[in-house]
C-alpha cells in the first residue's frame, strides 16, 4: 500500500512538472513566433488602421496603443466620428451614435476592465514579473486542426484562455468582461498573421461578437502625442 502511495505521488509530481514545463514551452514558442523576447520588450507603441464591418455598416477604425500609458480607439462612419480613451487613471468616450454631444468620463469599473489593453507587449512577456500565472490547459481539435490551450491568470484575477495553432500563434482568446454588472464570456478570433518590416508577427484580422475588423496598416513604435489621450469634445 505504501509503495502504491509513493508511486502515485511520484506520478502526480511528474504530471505537475510536465504540465508546468509545457506551459513554459508554449509561452517561449509564442514569444519567439511573435518576434522574440528582445523585440517584444522593445515594443512601446503600435497603431492599427483598418475597417470594421458591423451589421452591414463599414466603419473606419484606428487603434492607438502606448505601452503602460494609454490606448485610444477612433471610429468614423456616416460622417460622424467618435473615440474611446483609456489611461492608467481615467477613461473617456465620445459616441455620437449614442447621442453624445460631448465626451463622457467612463466609470471606474469600466476603466479598470479595459486597462489590460495598456500592456502592448502582452501578458506572456515577463509574465512572472507582472504577477501573471500560466497553465497548460490541454489540447483541442477544431475543424480538423489541433490547438494547444494556454490559460493565463492576470495579477488582477482575470483569466484568459488562448488557443495556439501549430505555429504557436493565438487564433482564439476567451476572456470574461463585466457588462452591466454581470460577467460575460468574450471570444475573439485572430487570423491573417503577417510579419512587419520591423520583424513583428501580427494578426491583421480580428473577429469578436458582431465586430469583424480588417487592418490595412500598422505603425510600430510611433511617436507619442499627449493630445491623443485627452478628450477633445
Amino acid at each position: 500500500m505504501k509503495k502504491n502511495l509513493i508511486g502515485l505521488s511520484l506520478f502526480l509530481l511528474s504530471f505537475i512538472t510536465i504540465n508546468a514545463q509545457t506551459a513554459e514551452e508554449l509561452v517561449a514558442k509564442n514569444i519567439e513566433a511573435r518576434g522574440g523576447l528582445e523585440k517584444l520588450k522593445a515594443l512601446k507603441g503600435i497603431i492599427y488602421e483598418g475597417t470594421m464591418q458591423q451589421q452591414g455598416v463599414e466603419i473606419a477604425m484606428k487603434f492607438y496603443y502606448f505601452h503602460n500609458v494609454a490606448t485610444r480607439v477612433e471610429f468614423s462612419a456616416m460622417g460622424q466620428d467618435g473615440y474611446t480613451i483609456i489611461t492608467t487613471t481615467k477613461g473617456w468616450s465620445f459616441n455620437p451614435f449614442a447621442g453624445n454631444e460631448a465626451s463622457v468620463e467612463l466609470p471606474e469599473d469600466a476603466v479598470k476592465e479595459s486597462q489590460t489593453q495598456l500592456d502592448v507587449q502582452g501578458p506572456l512577456v515577463d509574465y512572472k514579473e507582472k504577477g501573471n500565472k500560466i497553465e497548460f490547459a490541454g489540447k483541442e481539435s477544431l475543424q480538423g486542426a489541433d490547438y494547444f490551450k494556454l490559460k493565463v491568470t492576470r495579477s488582477n484575477g482575470k483569466s484568459i484562455l488562448y488557443y495556439l495553432d501549430k505555429n504557436y500563434l493565438v487564433t482564439k482568446a476567451i476572456s470574461t468582461a463585466t457588462v452591466n454588472g454581470a460577467e460575460q464570456e468574450v471570444s475573439t478570433e485572430y487570423s491573417d498573421y503577417r510579419k512587419t518590416p520591423e520583424g513583428y508577427t501580427l494578426a491583421f484580422h480580428r473577429v469578436s461578437a458582431n465586430m469583424d475588423i480588417t487592418f490595412e496598416k500598422v505603425i510600430i513604435n510611433p511617436p507619442f502625442n499627449e493630445t491623443l489621450i485627452k478628450p477633445t469634445n
